[in-house]
């Protein structure tokens, strides 16, 4: 007997016999896989019916919001992880990242981000982003607009120790919203808006008070996930959005993402999981080796075409050759 835990809706599907469901607790269902559907097992894992398919509108890009050209980066070893890397994205636009783990696809958003010194030419609306000195660092960036969602809340997202609402004010802490006065923080206004924000996506148990460590790994997601799409910024860089993550948040944070986009917004996605590049992105590029392998159109590719970029196989040169 083999016990699989996981809320993977695919790998339920294609590797169990039987499935039991939890919901807050407590065991709600146990059916057989073959009388069941990924549909019927989403509502059941979250009390509702769950749209699957990310619900969205053709993309109208506008200008462009970030270019990057010729972006490298070396690790503490020397060792070059970007190698050339370049690329627009505009406003009203997601452009998804594909790429097994370790080709470079950190090392893009941790430049980016301002946490990882890299040489190229990045500019943001027209104006230069340094890439190392002063100037390249988090704070800076989201000066610049720029938000981020780590792909690593533990190490790069939150402080554990600290409570919700201190770490939704991490980057932030200087937000006219957030200060008393010019010695002291306004800590009322700061838990009061992790409060709003805890509701809006649904953060479990709401309590602003709560160290972060406290909250399971989902949660903790949603915190991170919150403190940076609520500011609406020009450019958001999100890598894993949903990782840990339950069937009704995943929902969520698609649609909230979606909505980031048909605002104007600028998204740069970085994901391990092709439906989620696939169902988002307006536009993919797919990583390999540090380098980019190429671009498709989402509803011109499909998962054989990627996943041989993935492994450094253009179809179209060998195709073509």
């Amino acid at each position: 007997t083999v016990i699989l835990i996981t809320h993977k809706l695919r790998e339920i599907m294609e590797a169990t016999d039987n499935v039991s469901v939890m919901r807050r607790g407590t065991m709600v269902a146990t059916v057989k896989t073959a009388e069941s559907s990924p549909e019927s097992l989403a509502e059941l894992m979250v009390g509702r019916k769950v749209l699957l398919e990310v619900e969205k509108t053709p993309a109208k890009p506008g200008d462009v919001v970030l270019s990057v050209q010729n972006l490298r980066v070396k690790d503490e070893h020397g060792v070059e992880r970007l190698k050339g890397v370049s690329f627009d994205i505009r406003a009203g636009e997601i452009l998804g990242i594909a790429g097994v783990a370790g080709n470079g696809q950190s090392e893009l958003l941790a430049a980016l981000g301002g946490m990882m010194k890299a040489t190229g030419k990045v500019t943001m609306k027209g104006a230069d982003l340094p890439l190392s000195g002063k100037g390249a660092d988090g704070q800076s960036r989201r000066a610049a607009g720029i938000a981020h969602v780590p792909e690593d809340r533990h190490h790069h997202g939150l402080i554990l120790d600290f409570a919700a609402w201190e770490n939704v004010a991490l980057g932030y802490h200087n937000d006219p919203a957030y200060q008393k006065n010019a010695l002291f923080m306004d800590n009322a206004a700061l838990i009061a808006d992790t409060e709003k924000k805890m509701a809006t996506f649904d953060v479990r148990p709401p309590i602003a008070a709560l160290s972060a460590k406290s909250f399971s790994g989902g949660n903790q997601q949603k915190i991170v996930v919150a403190r940076e799409m609520e500011r609406n910024p020009a450019l958001l860089l999100i890598g894993q959005p949903t990782r840990g993550v339950d069937i009704g948040a995943i929902e969520f944070i698609h649609k909230q993402i979606v909505a980031l986009r048909d605002a104007g917004t600028a998204v740069l996605l970085v994901s391990v999981e092709l439906d989620e590049i696939m169902s988002l992105s307006d536009r993919i590029a797919v990583m390999f080796d540090g380098q980019i392998m190429g671009e498709r159109a989402p509803e011109t590719t499909n998962e054989r075409e990627l996943g041989l970029l993935m492994a450094g196989i253009d179809p179209a040169k060998e195709k073509a050759a």
